[in-house]
């Protein structure tokens, strides 16, 4: 064979080999570039919604829908899973935080949905994990509109019908509760804390509030309680704890406010006795007789006594006076007959017993009365008599220069 053809084979088959390998390596970078993408689709990943009761995620064929929040306490939200074609439709409640597993789960080419968060009754935060190969994972939102929630919501008031009283004064307390809400407030109780230390409780306590209240309804109850130490207190919240349809727990509060407690209140009273002028004797005069109450409680029971010193010469009569009450800031007025039976200076003692809101208290008071002589009219013409000398004596005298 020629040399020249020998060369030609050679060099062809070379060319032939290398062309083989070339063919072969992008063989094999094709293989692992599949295999890469198979394995890129068997890992799973996940995608989180914040969700509200009627809305839903479409992933390929999966629709899962959230259905209601069940309950906010023990963390459990109600969601509907179901497949084009209906080869799955399953209505299941979900634990928050628990992963659930739908056609076995991600990892063998279903779903799983994990509850992440509740907000509250209408709304949560749903994890839905999947392989990528099924789709893309969306948010519809609902088309429906919107159910009114079952959403309870009590306002509580506690009132004093008085911010600043008196130790010893009472006080009325009212506890007031409505429900603002949307929906039925249940199990409700008041929760007032243990008596304070600055009142006696006299009835009504612990105040009983009704167990239901639908939207819209208050009760109400009262109780009343007796100041017995002075000073400023806070009179604190009162607790109310209810639950809603769905017996999750919920409290309101109210607010707190200062209630200032003073000095016991006590009635004080003054007597005063009006200028008597002198009487004759034998004659009748009056004693005008006043009682004031300048303290800041109910003077009850008053019993005015009197007499007379000395006892002989001065006859009075209606010294004595009874009275029920005389309220803060009022007063009394009566007044007794005088009549002189000799002449001279007495002295009237009058005093008051009472109930001053602590015990009974004594008050007194003095008035001087004068009783004078009696006076005779022919007195007045003896002094004429040497007037009427003297003016004669002086005409006369008067005559006798005239001539």
């Amino acid at each position: 064979m020629h040399r020249g053809d020998v060369f030609r084979m050679r060099h062809s088959f070379v060319l032939s080999s290398l062309v083989c390998l070339l063919i072969i390596i992008l063989l094999i970078q094709a293989a692992c570039c599949k295999e890469s993408d198979d394995d890129d689709d068997d890992e799973a990943t996940f995608k989180d919604f914040n969700l509200n009761v009627g809305d839903r995620i479409d992933l390929g064929d999966y629709q899962m829908e959230l259905i209601e929040i069940q309950s906010v306490r023990d963390g459990l939200v109600v969601m509907r899973i179901s497949k084009v074609g209906g080869s799955l439709d399953e209505q299941r409640a979900l634990l928050l935080d628990s992963a659930n597993n739908f056609d076995g789960g991600a990892e063998k080419k279903g779903v799983t949905i994990t509850v992440a968060d509740i907000f509250d009754e209408q709304s949560a935060k749903v994890r839905v994990e999947y392989l990528p190969g099924i789709g893309t994972a969306r948010k519809r939102t609902s088309a429906r509109p919107a159910a009114v929630p079952d959403k309870p919501e009590l306002s509580v008031q506690k009132i004093f019908d008085k911010s600043q009283m008196n130790v010893g004064d009472e006080a009325k307390v009212t506890i007031i509760v409505k429900n603002t809400g949307t929906g039925q407030a249940q199990s409700i109780n008041a929760q007032d804390i243990p008596p304070l230390p600055e009142f006696t409780y006299l009835v009504g306590y612990p105040p009983k509030i009704k167990e239901t209240l639908d939207p819209g309804e208050s009760d109400s109850a009262a109780y009343i309680v007796n100041a017995v130490k002075e000073g400023s207190i806070q009179v604190p919240s009162i607790v109310v704890t209810y639950t809603d349809g769905k017996k999750n727990s919920k409290s309101n509060s109210s607010e707190p406010f200062n209630v200032i407690i003073g000095p016991k209140s006590r009635a004080d009273l003054v007597i005063s006795v009006a200028d008597t002028s002198p009487i004759a004797l034998d004659e009748e005069g009056l004693l005008n007789i006043s009682i004031f109450n300048q303290g800041t409680a109910s003077a009850t029971r008053i019993e005015v006594t009197g007499e007379v010193s000395p006892p002989d010469g001065l006859r009075a009569t209606d010294l004595d006076k009874s009275f029920f009450e005389i309220l803060p800031g009022d007063g009394a007025n009566y007044s007794a007959k005088l009549s002189g039976q000799k002449a001279g200076g007495y002295t009237i003692h009058l005093k008051a017993s009472y109930d001053g809101g602590d015990g009974y208290v004594i008050r007194e008071g003095t008035a001087q009365v004068a009783v004078l002589e009696r006076e005779y009219k022919y007195q007045y013409l003896l002094l004429i008599i040497p007037v009427a000398i003297i003016v004669g004596w002086i005409y006369r005298r008067y005559r006798e220069y005239k001539y």
